[in-house]
């Protein structure tokens, strides 16, 4: 059985959901990525920011220095374990209508499943790009 665990990104990028929208922006090109879980001073997940929300943002023309992630952010964490099939995961981003799932080990975070690992998991099976 295809387990999350083996296709999800494990190096996760955390924003603190106080950060302004424009350093969002700034952290999601430098660490190439298209979302991103928010936590609180406790480390507690709040939300989920993704490229998506700031899109939608820019196009309010609102003032990206003084806005905050958690304003723009889905408050809903919609996760999956790390210990389940691949088929139920892709099932909850279909269901959720989401494009990341946060992957938890009981409470804690290991890692991000996003669309883009099922485009790599789909090539990787037809054998034209090795990795």
């Amino acid at each position: 059985m295809r387990l999350v665990r083996d296709h999800m990104t494990s190096q996760i990028q955390t924003l603190h959901h106080e950060t302004v929208v424009c350093d969002v922006e700034k952290t999601f090109l430098k660490s190439n990525i298209s979302g991103a879980p928010l936590v609180d001073d406790s480390e507690s997940v709040v939300g989920f920011v993704s490229k998506s929300d700031i899109s939608r943002f820019d196009s309010t023309g609102d003032d990206p220095f003084y806005a905050r992630a958690y304003e723009i952010a889905n408050p809903r964490v919609i996760t999956v374990e790390s210990s389940e099939s691949i088929e139920v995961a892709a099932q909850r981003m279909l269901n959720e209508h989401v494009h990341h799932l946060v992957v938890m080990d009981g409470q804690t975070i290991v890692g991000i499943l996003s669309a883009f690992d099922f485009v790599r998991l789909v090539a990787n099976a037809s054998g034209d790009n090795p990795e």
